[in-house]
């Protein structure tokens, strides 16, 4: 096991500032801290052992932005953890707000094993950076983060669920409903739908939803805006002239189902909805048809896949997290 001394001298410091590396202090340089942490890497991923000889299994749960669309699902995986967890690891809601440095530091000293991260992007260098050394798992569908590819959880095969059962529905006129959103799970459900109907011969008309100056996703809109924008985009359906419509999100399911309450639409098309929020679509009639994307499964998987790399296994894919495969919730059907 090295000494501070042997780190100070391999990696051209002093050790005082391999203390406050090891402390997690914000008052090291970025040079001199990577220095630090290559020199312990470079030693076999060895660490100064903590005074009490013994090592805490905590995991760190993290949340790097505000996904506010996907909070219940959040909370779905986050209860399932809590429940699955063996009695020797502990799962802990850091602060909102920990700096990457300390992040490392508790890694460092054995305090934090791994992170599960919720959110849509790691947003910070100094967070990627931390990331390369700490073992993690996102719970949700993520933007890249350094060299990982953006991971859609299932998102684009959602789509393509969506299209096959409104074509099986027998439908033939199809709309897809879009708009801003800082989940990139979102347009990954968008670019699925689309898919699967070019590679049946088929097209959709789509609507973007235009959302207030200053928005720039609809996660986080009012229920008014949204409705004002739903307003502005979709004339046409009292019409008749769609039979088919994608929702990609419950929230803008829910509230499509309340303008047509409110405007007493009576040529509804078809809807199918993306996630499955008991408080967002109970109540709806005709009931849409959801696709679940399986929180629940998605937290096991991602449990089993930190466990891994924490063990130091070899990950299935150079930290790509777990991908579920969603499900069909069939909806009402006309007559």
């Amino acid at each position: 096991m090295p000494t501070v001394k042997e780190i100070a001298e391999r990696s051209g410091v002093s050790p005082a500032t391999v203390s406050r590396v090891m402390n997690g202090s914000g008052s090291v340089t970025a040079g001199k801290r990577e220095r630090v942490l290559a020199v312990l890497e470079a030693l076999g991923g060895t660490r100064p052992q903590r005074r009490s000889g013994s090592r805490s299994m905590n995991i760190g749960i993290l949340l790097s932005d505000s996904p506010e669309s996907d909070s219940h699902a959040i909370l779905q995986k986050l209860a399932f953890l809590a429940g699955q967890m063996q009695q020797h690891w502990n799962l802990l809601l850091l602060p909102a707000g920990i700096l990457p440095q300390e992040l490392e530091a508790r890694h460092l000293r054995g305090e934090l094993a791994g992170l599960f991260l919720v959110g849509h992007a790691a947003d910070s260098p100094e967070l990627i950076r931390a990331l390369r050394r700490i073992p993690y798992v996102w719970l949700n569908s993520h933007h890249s983060c350094g060299t990982d590819p953006t991971v859609l959880m299932g998102n684009e095969f959602a789509g393509r669920i969506a299209a096959r059962y409104l074509k099986d529905a027998g439908c033939s006129r199809f709309l897809l409903l879009s708009a801003p959103s800082r989940n990139p799970g979102f347009p990954g459900r968008i670019a699925g739908f689309r898919f699967e109907l070019f590679s049946h011969g088929e097209t959709c008309e789509t609507v973007e939803l235009r959302l207030p100056p200053g928005r720039p996703g609809f996660e986080i809109c009012t229920d008014d805006e949204i409705e004002q924008a739903l307003d502005a985009a979709l004339p046409h359906f009292e019409s008749g002239t769609v039979d088919g419509l994608f929702s990609p999100e419950e929230r803008l399911t829910a509230l499509l189902y309340r303008r047509f309450a409110r405007r007493r639409t009576a040529a509804r098309p078809l809807v199918v909805s993306c996630n499955h929020t008991p408080e967002y679509l109970t109540g709806l009639h005709p009931r849409p048809a959801t696709i679940d994307l399986g929180p629940r499964m998605l937290a096991e998987l991602a449990l089993k896949e930190l466990l891994r790399r924490i063990s130091g296994e070899t990950p299935r894919a150079d930290h790509v997290a777990v991908i579920v495969t969603p499900q069909l919730i069939p909806g009402d059907l006309p007559g």
